[in-house]
């Protein structure tokens, strides 16, 4: 019972282990989707590691460009930047998140029309050097980090001095769209499965002690000895006076 009880308290502390980690995803991806400051109010000189930016419009998928050489997981793809159409006639340069290959962007975002609201992580722009330079991929231009002056003279009206690395998107984005970015996991330990391990170590002792108690009693009475035979009196003897 000792053993059983220290196994359960074991499964149960896993659990409570379980529900803090989801309540630290779901607390990133509230971060995520929270409010910003409107892109047309940033600069280029207002950006850091974390400023974060918002932006309503429609996406401009004529003049889509790939972020080459992105990895994610163990797999090599590619981001989508897309510039989002504001009501003022400029655009900001989105990235959308992440794609298998460039062949895979014209049957991603083209899907999506109407105005959405992006929220994310706000850049500057970086120029490219000249080992990296620009080149074509499916038809799009394809570049190796997100040089704005490159992407605006692809484009017929003004681009922001500013990008945004999209965390969130309202509406959200359907199946064939990039995959966006998820909050990093509190932990990589699988506290549900480390749970239902405890609980099963718990049961062991549980079935096994009544079952070794019944085998060693079934043994006992097996070795225990027969009793001694007590012979009674001759019947020769009982008549002698």
């Amino acid at each position: 019972m000792v053993v059983a009880s220290a196994f359960i308290a074991l499964g149960f502390w896993q659990l409570a282990r379980d529900r803090q980690k989801d309540e630290k995803v779901r607390a990133n991806k509230a971060a995520y989707a929270a409010p910003a400051p409107l892109v047309t109010t940033l600069s280029a000189g207002d950006v850091g590691s974390k400023a974060r930016a918002q932006a309503s419009g429609s996406y401009d998928v004529a003049h889509q460009v790939l972020l080459r050489n992105q990895i994610r997981g163990n797999r090599v793809g590619d981001d989508l930047l897309t510039p989002l159409r504001l009501r003022d006639g400029t655009a900001v340069l989105v990235d959308r998140g992440w794609i298998p290959s460039a062949s895979s962007a014209s049957e991603s975002v083209r899907q999506t029309s109407g105005t959405v609201t992006v929220r994310g992580l706000a850049h500057a722009s970086r120029a490219l050097s000249a080992q990296d330079a620009p080149r074509t991929e499916a038809g799009l231009l394809s570049l190796a980090r997100v040089d704005l002056a490159s992407v605006q003279k692809e484009l017929p009206y003004r681009l922001r001095d500013v990008w945004i690395e999209e965390q969130s998107q309202t509406p959200t984005p359907g199946g064939s769209d990039p995959k966006l970015p998820q909050p990093p996991s509190p932990d990589p330990v699988n506290h549900m499965e480390y749970a239902i391990e405890w609980f099963a170590f718990a049961a062991l002792p549980l079935i096994g002690w009544p079952i070794v108690c019944a085998g060693v009693l079934r043994r006992a009475k097996k070795e225990r000895p027969a009793p001694a035979l007590t012979l009674g009196p001759r019947s020769s003897d009982a008549r002698l006076p």
